[in-house]
């Protein structure tokens, strides 16, 4: 067709650009903003506030693409978010990538073929994380505590 003639002048016949971009056909990449209803759309929030969830973590994105995508669609990177001064800190710091497509253009996982339907449905689960659970963050934090407790000196950094 002659589509693609045009695509490739498009391109500007940069040859160089070609091969990350088929290996990075089908990724789809989250930072937490992207999720977050405190924030506004020129801070990067791409679905409506109204399904947004409140504060998502990097971490909390990662582990709810691990879970619904096979092993080895999902990838942590500790990237910041340019637009939004949160999102270069933890917990907010973290690029998420998915593979939303195999190496054969097949789905890695049938309900969710496009970004947004990745944005949603991480949005969606965020709030059911046991994490997420009344008493979960008390109960976390005693154990942290305890943790602490016995070896509290020998770790101190000069």
């Amino acid at each position: 067709g002659h589509s693609e003639g045009a695509m490739s002048v498009a391109a500007g016949g940069d040859a160089s650009a070609e091969p990350a971009k088929m290996e990075n056909k089908g990724t789809v990449v989250i930072y937490s903003p992207y999720l977050n209803k405190h924030k506004s759309i020129q801070e990067g929030r791409r679905i409506p506030q109204a399904v947004a969830v409140d504060d998502p973590t990097a971490w909390e994105i990662l582990e709810v693409c691990k879970r619904i995508f096979p092993e080895g669609c999902v990838e942590g990177e500790n990237k910041g978010y340019s637009r939004d001064y949160e999102a270069q800190w933890p917990p907010m710091r973290g690029r998420i990538r998915v593979k939303l497509k195999d190496a054969d253009g097949k789905p890695t996982n049938q309900e969710i073929q496009t970004r947004r339907q990745l944005y949603l449905k991480v949005a969606e689960l965020i709030p059911k994380m046991a994490t997420r659970q009344p008493g979960y963050y008390e109960q976390h934090m005693q154990q942290q505590e305890r943790v602490k407790g016995g070896k509290g000196k020998k770790n101190r950094r000069k």
